[in-house]
This record gives C-alpha cells, structure tokens and sequence, in this order.
C-alpha cells in the first residue's frame, strides 16, 4: 500500500522493464552533457556564477533534469558533539530559486515542462534499461579516451589510483561493451578485448575485473536467470573481503543482497553464502554512539551539515528575543551548543529565553539526561534555558498542544535526516508536517539523504546504491584505516543492512526509501512550504569546518542547487542541506 503514496508513485514507469547495460550507458551518456556544458549559463538550470563547488577537482554533478524516486544511507551516523569554536559569518548572498519540477494532474505525479527532457542517444535497448548510470559517469567516449585509452588526466584519476566509484564506472563502460557483444561475465574476462585495461595498475584491473562481475551477476537476477547469476557470484563472492579494498568490500556486501534476493525470488537456500549474524537493525546496537561519534570526527558530513544549518537558524531569528527550537531527532544534543554559545553572545538584541523540545518516540530518559547538561552548559553562558522531551508512541497521538508553544516564542524546527525515514509510513509523515504547519515556525531546516534508490525498478535501485555506497566506502577508505572497528561496524551493521535492504527486498518489507531534494521540494508544496535560500555565509560555515578539521576535506564537494546545498564526494551528491517556511 504505501508504493500508493505520491512520494512513490514520482518516477518513469519503463523503470520497470529496464535492463543493466541501457541504465549505465544513460548514466554515462548524462554525465558527458553535463561535463560538456560545464561553465557555461544552461538555460534552467543553475547560473554557474552562483554555485559554489569545494573542489574543481572533482566536479560536483548538476541535478538530473529527470526525477526519480529516491534513495537511502543508514541512520544514526549523525548528529554528535562538535567543536564551539567556530561562529557565524554575516555575508548574505542571495541565489535566485530555481525550480524545474511542477505538479501534474490528480496522482501528484513530477514531470518537466515541455520541451525540458534531455534527448539520449537512439540505442533503444540501452537507453530503456540501465539509464541511471550516466549520472555517475563521465560520458562514453570521453571516458574511453580518459582511462581506458591510458590518457588519464588528474581530473579523472589522483595519483594514477582509481577511486571506488570510478572503478565502478569503468566496469559499468566494459560492462556495456561486453553485453553487446552476447558474451557472459566470465567469458568476458578471457577474451581479448576483455583483457585488463592498459592504463590501470594491477591492483585497479582486478577491481574493475570484480565490479564487471558484480554487474553481471545484478543483470542474471534483475531478469531472474538466477542459475546465472548463481555461478557469477560464487566466482565474485571467492574473490572479495569485508576487510580489504574498498571495493572488496561493497562487493562483499551487494554479493550478500543479491544473494538474499535470489533466496526470497526461488524459496530456497541452495548456494547461499555464509551470513554473518548482525545486529538487529531495528534498534540501536551496543557501542553504536562511539561509532557514530568517530564517524562524525573523521568523516566531514555531519559536522558540515550541523554547522551550516545552525548559521541559517541564527540568521532566521536574528531579531528574536525568546525562542524555542524544536528538535525532531534528539540524537546526542552536543550540536546545540555552538548555537547556545553564539546566543549568548548577542549583544544588541540579548536573548530572553532559549527553549528546546526534543521530539522521541523512544528513550524518553535518554533525552531528558541530554536535556540536563545543555542547561548546564546554557547556565554557564547565562543564558536563560528551558528543556522539554515531547514522547509519543505512535505519530498519530502527536497534537499541536504537546509542544506549548508561548506567546512571543519564535519557531524553529530542525529536521535531522529523519523525514526519509518515514516515507514507508506516509501518514506518519503527512501527520508530522501537518502539525508542524500549524505550529507556525520561523523556519525548518532540513537535513536529508540525496540519493535516489525508492525506484520500483530492482536494476535502477541497484546502480543508485551501488553509486552511492561506492562514495560512502570511498570517504571512508580514505578517512579510516581499514582495519578500525568502528568502521567494519557501520560497513556491516548499517551500510550492509541498508543495501541489503534496498536491493534483497520489495513491497512492505523495503523501509529504505529515500528521496532527492527534487522531489522533496514537490511533496513540500502540499503543505504550502516555500523554500529559503541557504545564504553564502552558511556556505562559508560549511567551507570553514572542511578547512580547519578535515584533512580530507577537499574531497568533500558543496554545490548550490536552487537555494538549498548538496554534500558530495568527490563529485557524488550525498546529502542536501535545506530551509523552508510555511506559507
């Protein structure tokens, strides 16, 4: 029932009957008009003198002119302590809104103007099956004079070294070649112009070798030859570690979920490989808080996000005297004290009351311990500080009148990568935003995943995890030893839950569902939310955390897109960073 919900039902229905090597060459194709256009004013899309890329090295994306459903990263990676150093800067640039999407007709559906759609080229049975890929790619032949001709420039590869989602694209392009000429996966390998490509090192060759593989075993499940797909992935599965290279790795856990996928498709668990037992994803397991506070150290995301949205709720409140912040994922709570500290020094317009409450349909308790030492730390700052958990066990018992709002308090609302948790739930969401509405804030900024893996076709969600999760591994790869617990903990018990997920499951049973910004910004317009623009010193918020505490952080990208950011690595969008008021 809920692939009913309009969030679901926005994407292209020959999705459906997709197959692998069309999606990666639209994938492909896509990128090479973007990298073609790049610098230049695009009729409908972002003016380029307005969008701030982080790295020119790795060029941000542009958003797809053609939306899709859209995808997930795992929870609880998030939200914990952050340094109070750093403070708000007072440039406001103002970036003109841009919004392709329109609502159409009486399902809700997203469509482009006329005349908006990209014409792809003519190949029907490619551009009809595997289009998604383009997006990651860098275009057909530029990619093939780029890495498989050995003219790498360092724009593509850095010091002669793939990175994990660029083996996945030279895969993706062998992969495509391959599948026109009717050869299997592993006749591939030995045949000549299989052979491993001359401008890679050996190392990279055997990725792109095990990536080819992994593409053809999802095409043998996507069209149910699982017998197929069956022996391709025992010959991946020999060749592959969770422990090793990162590509190794995503492999190890997309083998898993294809896996799971043939044994729920045939009723069986003949060929299956060993599963290791995991934490129940349900729940939060031991030791995940110091998990996610060194990824929250180590990776720039979180940290990113949190500062850039703090300067933005400053801005929006400027003038505001008592104000109460509504917090809609507690987490840890350590990120409101930049934003208690900069309250409390305020000079010209001196804060009356700051109050905050938290939302939780879980540990009440834990949230009013975090509630204690904020007004410890506020009381330090003598700043006036009130602490509430609003506790309920199921959104439809959530009211307006749980929240007390006063007179005089002024509104805010923080959405922390949450509300993509509750598209498999769509009343639970319309409830939430509903009651939010009427609470009338000053402003919501919203944290969310930008990924695109809600598509009802298997082989489309596919490529977007594969894309995306190869980014996440990448970041992670190079912020984290390989051999650190904490991040074989998150690769089994939260990246390898949600791919699992994503790719093994469908109907009810598939809860990560996350959506682009695109289509966010259509959804919103149902309950009358107008978008702000995130200003340029929030942009300068996010630059200054990547230069002072990350030393990866020029491989984080930050790009305008309309008025909200988008976080990428090394040119994959990520995250979304975004502001809204009701109308």
């Amino acid at each position: 029932m809920a692939d009913d919900f309009s969030l679901f039902s926005v994407f292209d229905s020959q999705d459906v009957q997709n197959h692998l090597e069309g999606l990666i060459h639209e994938r492909l194709v896509t990128q090479q008009i973007q990298v073609s256009n790049c610098g230049s004013e695009i009729p409908g899309e972002v003016d380029p003198s307005t969008t701030h890329i982080r790295s020119s090295v790795h060029p941000v994306n542009e958003e797809e002119a053609r939306v899709h459903p859209s995808g997930d990263q795992q929870k609880c990676v998030f939200g914990y302590g952050m340094d109070t150093n750093l403070e708000n800067n007072s440039n406001v640039n103002t970036i003109t809104h841009l919004d392709q999407l329109i609502f159409k007709g009486q399902n809700h559906e997203l469509s482009l103007e006329e005349g908006d759609s990209i014409q792809f080229m003519p190949n029907r049975i490619c551009t009809e099956s595997f289009r998604v890929l383009g997006n990651y790619g860098k275009g057909k032949e530029k990619f093939r004079e780029g890495i498989i001709g050995g003219q790498c420039s360092k724009s593509t590869v850095t010091d002669n070294k793939l990175t994990t989602e660029e083996i996945m694209r030279a895969a993706g392009e062998r992969f495509i070649h391959f599948s026109n000429k009717k050869l299997d996966g592993i006749t591939s390998f030995i045949h000549p112009e299989g052979s491993a490509l001359s401008s890679l090192s050996p190392e990279d060759t055997k990725m792109v070798d095990l990536a080819h593989l992994l593409l053809d075993s999802a095409e043998k499940v996507g069209s149910n030859q699982f017998d197929a797909a069956d022996k391709l992935l025992t010959h991946c599965e020999g060749k592959v570690s969770e422990s090793g290279h990162p590509v190794e790795r995503i492999i190890y856990h997309f083998s898993k979920a294809l896996r799971e996928r043939i044994t729920t498709q045939i009723g069986s668990r003949v060929g299956m490989i060993e599963i290791d037992q995991v934490t129940d994803y349900s729940g939060l397991s031991s030791g995940v808080d110091l998990t996610c506070l060194v990824l929250h150290q180590a990776i720039p995301f979180s940290q990113v996000m949190q500062f850039a949205s703090i300067q933005t709720i400053l801005e929006n409140i400027s003038a505001k005297k008592r104000i109460h912040l509504i917090d809609l994922q507690l987490r840890n709570g350590v990120q409101w004290t930049p934003l208690i500290q900069a309250l409390s020094e305020r000079k010209s317009i001196p804060v009356q009351l700051l109050k905050i409450t938290a939302l939780q349909t879980t540990e009440k308790e834990k949230a009013e311990n975090i509630g204690k030492r904020l007004r410890s730390y506020a009381k330090s700052l003598n700043i006036s500080f009130v602490f509430k958990v609003v506790s309920v066990l199921n959104m439809k018992d959530l009211r307006v009148e749980l929240f007390n709002i006063r007179p005089g308090e002024a509104v805010v609302v923080y959405s922390p990568i949450l509300l993509r948790s509750m598209i498999p739930r769509p009343d639970n969401l319309q409830i939430l935003l509903t009651v939010l509405r009427r609470l009338k804030p000053k402003i919501m900024v919203v944290n969310e995943v930008e990924a695109n893996h809600n598509s009802p076709s298997f082989v489309t969600r596919f490529t977007e995890a594969l894309f995306f999760f190869s980014a996440w591994f990448d970041a992670l790869e190079d912020c984290i030893n390989r051999d650190n617990p904490y991040r074989m903990d998150v690769e089994r018990n939260y990246f390898g839950q949600g791919i699992q997920n994503i790719v093994a499951t469908e109907g009810e049973d598939r809860i990560t569902r996350c959506v682009k910004i695109n289509v966010w910004r259509v959804f919103f317009q149902r309950f009358r939310m107008v978008e702000i623009d995130i200003s340029q010193s929030a942009l300068d918020q996010a630059n200054l955390v990547l230069e002072k505490k990350f030393t990866c952080g020029n491989s984080c990208t930050i790009q305008k897109n309309g008025k909200c950011l988008i976080l990428g690595w090394k040119g994959t969008p990520l995250h979304s960073v975004s502001a809204w008021k009701f109308k």
